[in-house]
């Protein structure tokens, strides 16, 4: 598998990638209710896209640190970024990201998107999880948001809801391996010549019991979520989103 096609999987649709994945408040609620205040909370966001979430919690006065794979991401988020706020952007890679800070820095690392399906292996989710554990100060939590592959995989889900959006559509489609990797193609349809932009690569279908199993090796608690409000998780949530604690 060809790490650096997956983590740059999205470079082609940067101009269209704040319109297809607006900024979702549900995210910032769930990151906001972990504490009765944002201000002077240490954040880093693991895979930042064009950066709307962390603009969104340094406009809370949260001190947010992002890096993204791809630097078209990363330049448009700065471009995006007001100066006001305390919120730094840098080109980096979810595998040397303890090489990025100091440990112990951070009251919350956040990895949402899918982001982390992207990685080539188990191993390097284990390799993530154990960097993330060593950024966070004691009392730290990391954030997962990705497809729920437990239904995916039972079901043979054969693609995910198209979005559409004012200029584009954009859809995804599922195909399966033999060796139980996902080829994960999209099309990014503009609306205004019919022009596609066609990508594939290659994800790991992260099942629940197995990313369990690498997080309570280095977290004393685990959290398993269907959606953003906490909703409990099931076999056929649509997500998986993972709340683990120091």
């Amino acid at each position: 598998m060809d790490k650096n096609n997956n983590m740059s999987f999205y470079h082609d649709i940067v101009s269209a990638y704040d319109e297809i994945f607006p900024l979702n408040q549900q995210q910032v609620c769930f990151i906001e209710q972990m504490f009765s205040q944002l201000g002077g909370k240490k954040m880093l966001d693991a895979g930042c896209g064009t950066g709307s979430l962390a603009i969104a919690l340094g406009r809370r006065s949260a001190s947010v640190r992002a890096f993204d794979l791809d630097v078209d991401m990363v330049n448009r988020a700065l471009e995006k970024c007001p100066q006001a706020i305390d919120a730094k952007f840098l080109q980096g890679d979810l595998l040397k990201m303890d090489g990025l800070f100091p440990q112990k820095t951070f009251d919350i690392v956040y990895c949402f998107g899918n982001t982390l399906a992207h990685l080539p292996s188990l191993k390097d989710v284990e390799q993530f999880v154990l960097s993330s554990s060593q950024l966070l100060k004691d009392a730290g939590k990391l954030l997962v948001q990705i497809v729920n592959y437990d239904r995916v995989m039972e079901s043979r889900v054969g693609s995910l809801p198209t979005i559409e959006s004012d200029h584009y559509i954009f859809e995804r489609l599922y195909g399966y391996r033999d060796d139980n990797a996902i080829d994960f193609t999209t099309n990014l349809i503009a609306k205004s010549d019919n022009s596609v932009c066609r990508q594939s690569v290659q994800l790991i279908p992260l099942l629940k019991y197995e990313i369990e199993r690498i997080l309570e090796k280095y977290f004393s608690q685990v959290s398993f979520y269907s959606s953003f409000d906490k909703a409990m998780w099931s076999t056929d949530s649509f997500h998986t989103i993972i709340e683990a604690s120091i």
